[in-house]
């Protein structure tokens, strides 16, 4: 079964839309929390997916990889924890406005989910500048 492009492309989205509202409404309820965290692991997972199997530099990207498990190239994080990076500032940001109190809470919060964005978009910008400049050859 094939869905429509503007649901499969919203997919995640939908997901990480869903699982703020879940989260808004919690109301010391652990099944809406845990709802609100599988969706937001959905989310997440989908939109790595969809980023690694999009990506323009997929055959330096295997090198890179190869080299890595081989231990030719040290200091280097595995891809699972490189790709979920994003996410868990993301998450560690929510958390810290809902378990600390006010004023540190907003600091610690907005930088942690300041920094997810920033990462997000940083690499959505450089791998669609690869497309752009893969195309242009």
């Amino acid at each position: 079964m094939r869905l429509p492009t503007p649901l499969y492309e919203s997919t995640p989205y939908l997901c990480f839309a869903t699982c703020s509202l879940l989260a808004i409404l919690y109301n010391q309820v652990p099944a809406m929390l845990l709802a609100a965290l599988t969706l937001y692991l959905y989310g997440s997972a989908l939109w790595i997916m969809r980023s690694n199997y999009r990506r323009r530099d997929r055959r330096e990207h295997r090198l890179l990889l190869s080299q890595i498990s081989r231990g030719n190239i040290e200091g280097y994080l595995p891809e699972w924890l490189y790709e979920s990076l994003p996410f868990f500032y993301l998450i560690g940001g929510v958390i810290c406005y809902t378990l600390i109190s006010p004023p540190l809470s907003f600091i610690s919060g907005t930088l942690l989910v300041l920094a997810g964005l920033i990462v997000l978009r940083v690499r959505i910008h450089c791998r669609h500048e690869l497309k752009q400049s893969a195309s242009s050859i």
